[in-house]
């Protein structure tokens, strides 16, 4: 079978130069010097085999650009500043106005690939008032654009399309996505954590107190009429009911709580032991803890990231606890697929569920007071 490739970039701009970046990572980010680059990584949104792509490509070279293209670019030719960045994978192609903050955000992400089918000089036209390389005249065979191909999936702008994974291509030194797997569906760990979820939701009861939650957790819980709930986080956003530090224990009156929860956040904390001491304080007498940390998982840090507690930290952690339960989810497949950016989607559930203690992709605890 012929190697199907498709984009895994995020482009912006900064000091009139174009560069990809890498979400969350202390990678530095990478310049994109020249107009081939741009042309490529847009090709391989909408078609996914060489022969094709460059076939694509050598007509672009004979054609100028389509005139109808620009007037419509221009409302978006705006977007584009320092703050901004461009999106790329299979079949998309967006402006994201507020940077990585607006990947889920439907309002503030700007879906630009239909005006790119076709023609293929969306990216050129956003980014043409920036320093690029026209350097398209100097691909003149399928065996020099092969050579580009090759490179920008060395650097990671490019990756295996999905459904046509062949274990082989793990043989490389950048991720298949950068971005945990979001680009191709789901990650791994998100598979797991919501299977934690599943299991826990009736257990989800009383005075509840979520730490580092998004926007839509309350929902995923469907809590009863009776339940109360409250969101502590280090940021003030507008869900949020407590703004602070975790580590703080006067944030939360002792004893307050029956449930609290919290979810790929101990791995952000730099004592987590001094926030599960400080649980322990929050949570009434026969109060629960829910929680679920990454293993193998990429650094992530957002805004920082301190630890992969393992299961016999928990155990540690846990000590003052009447009884906790610690549940490992993830086999050398799927550590191996959650490192490399492969989305869960990408894996049967049999081969999801398969446990192997040695290799955790994530690790979830249920404590009692």
């Amino acid at each position: 079978m012929t190697k199907q490739y498709i984009p895994n970039a995020f482009l912006k701009v900064e000091n009139s130069q174009v560069y990809a970046v890498f979400q969350a990572s202390p990678r530095p980010p990478e310049l994109i010097a020249n107009k081939s680059w741009l042309i490529v990584l847009e090709i391989f949104v909408h078609q996914h085999d060489i022969e094709s792509a460059y076939n694509i490509f050598e007509k672009l070279k004979l054609s100028p650009i389509i005139t109808q293209v620009t007037p419509k670019l221009q409302p978006y030719q705006s977007l584009i500043s320092e703050q901004t960045l461009v999106v790329l994978s299979a079949a998309n192609l967006a402006i994201l106005k507020k940077g990585f903050n607006s990947f889920f955000d439907e309002k503030e992400t700007f879906q630009i690939a239909m005006l790119s089918q076709g023609n293929y000089q969306v990216l050129a036209q956003l980014f043409l008032p920036f320093s690029l390389k026209n350097d398209l005249e100097e691909i003149n065979s399928l065996d020099d654009f092969r050579k580009l191909v090759i490179n920008l999936e060395k650097i990671g702008l490019l990756s295996v399309a999905n459904n046509s994974l062949n274990w082989g291509d793990l043989k490389r030194t950048n991720p298949m996505c950068q971005f945990y797997g979001y680009l191709r569906g789901e990650p791994i760990d998100k598979y797991y954590v919501n299977k934690f979820i599943e299991k826990i939701k009736p257990e989800i009861v009383g005075n509840i107190l979520e730490i580092g939650a998004g926007p839509q957790a309350k929902e995923t819980y469907e809590l009863s009429d009776d339940c109360s709930y409250r969101n502590l986080n280090i940021k003030a956003l507008p869900e949020v009911d407590i703004v602070g530090d975790v580590h703080d224990v006067n944030l939360v009156e002792p004893e307050s709580c029956d449930t609290i929860l919290l979810f790929n956040v101990l791995e952000h904390c730099y004592a987590p032991w001094i926030v599960i001491e400080n649980i322990y304080t929050w949570l009434k007498p026969g109060g629960k803890c829910f929680a679920a940390t990454p293993v193998g998982v990429r650094i992530h840090a957002d805004p920082t990231d301190y630890w992969r507690p393992l299961p016999n930290a928990f155990t540690w952690m846990l000590r003052n606890f009447s009884k906790h339960e610690i549940y490992s989810y993830g086999n050398a497949m799927s550590v191996t697929a959650s490192l490399y950016g492969i989305s869960h989607q990408e894996l049967t559930i049999e081969e999801l569920d398969a446990y192997h203690p040695d290799y955790p992709v994530t690790v979830c605890i249920e404590a009692t007071k």
